[in-house]
């Protein structure tokens, strides 16, 4: 199967980990450990959108993990 729709995302640190902002699945998901998700309408990640609201996103990374396209 081929990746398709690479997109880039902003990268926030929170509680000593990195996390990509991926506001399409309304999750921040651990840039390391593709098990480890926060919800953002979950307390903590209502916590990290209060965080992010005044901050300049500086980090970016790309993420390649989302749709496959079965055809190739």
């Amino acid at each position: 199967m081929a990746r398709k729709d690479a997109r880039l995302l902003p990268v926030i640190q929170w509680d000593g980990r990195e996390f990509l902002v991926d506001v399409n699945s309304r999750q921040f998901r651990n840039v390391n450990d593709a098990h480890d998700s926060i919800g953002m309408h979950s307390p903590q990640g209502r916590a990290i959108v209060r965080q992010m609201q005044d901050a300049e996103w500086r980090v970016f990374a790309v993420d390649s993990s989302s749709q496959t396209d079965s055809a190739a």
